[in-house]
């Protein structure tokens, strides 16, 4: 009979601290439903720095993927095809503060504050980068880059112009209170189309470096450091939010 109270007590107190690490634990937080155009289970999402979408190469004129002549040439066969799938498909991005979705320093002769969202993205093949940009851009060396110090040559890289809105406020308070609230839980869904690509070359020379001693040298010769490669996207929708993407804060869609 002790053993099976000792059995019973145990069960009960291990019940009560389940219990109680449940009623600690955090609430998750459901997305929102957005409904069309800002979500939809065909959309194919892009993730800033990630993957790009599956036959993107097949875009550009050039190199095939492949690890031997044979793979390559079976590759090439599928180019047109690809190239078609990946333009009919519709991808979905999702963008967060505070340096994708940025709350500029509130404008207060305006009343308002400029709130500034990316106007490109990069993504990363077996090629190495695609910027996919849905604003006018164009390829240059990075502003105001450390990497631009002391440094022979420049990568150049694609800067797209951001998205702009105006969020007017009523007063100085109102602007304190919805920064210290809100300037890390912006957020922006972008839906777009992919269309015509870029190629951006800057051959440029390059000095030889290494060791005599070892005989060991790099460099020398001329090299491609431009931007690379680039896809013109069309909008079909942006949509800015706060509040884990509850409050809308703008939109625009066809």
């Amino acid at each position: 009979m002790e053993d099976k109270q000792r059995a019973l007590d145990e069960a009960k107190a291990k019940k009560a601290k389940l219990d109680e690490l449940k009623d600690l634990a955090p609430i998750p937080k459901a997305e929102p439903k957005l409904g069309a155009p800002w979500e939809d289970a065909s959309y194919v999402e892009i993730r800033p720095d990630g993957k790009c979408p599956d036959g993107i190469w097949a875009l550009f004129a050039g190199d095939t993927p492949g690890g031997d002549a044979k793979e390559k040439k079976e590759n090439e066969k599928k180019r047109a095809e690809l190239a078609k799938t990946v333009k009919e498909a519709t991808y979905l991005i999702k963008l967060s503060g505070p340096e994708q979705v940025t709350l500029k320093p509130y404008d207060a002769p305006k009343g308002a504050f400029p709130v500034e969202v990316l106007g490109t993205i990069d993504c990363t093949d077996s090629f190495g980068h695609v910027a996919i940009a849905w604003t006018k851009a164009k390829a240059g060396e990075p502003a105001n880059s450390a990497a631009k110090q002391d440094a022979e040559v420049t990568q150049s890289i694609w800067n797209a112009e951001p998205m702009s809105w105006s969020l007017p406020m009523s007063g100085v308070s109102e602007s304190k209170t919805f920064q210290a609230k809100n300037q890390y839980q912006l957020s922006a869904r972008i839906v777009v189309k992919l269309g015509k690509t870029e190629w951006d070359h800057k051959m440029k020379k390059v000095s030889k470096m290494g060791d005599k001693s070892a005989g060991i040298s790099i460099g020398g010769g001329t090299e491609d450091w431009g931007a690379g490669r680039m896809v013109h996207a069309e909008l079909v929708g942006v949509r800015v939010a706060t509040n884990h993407e509850k409050d809308q804060l703008f939109e625009k869609k066809p």
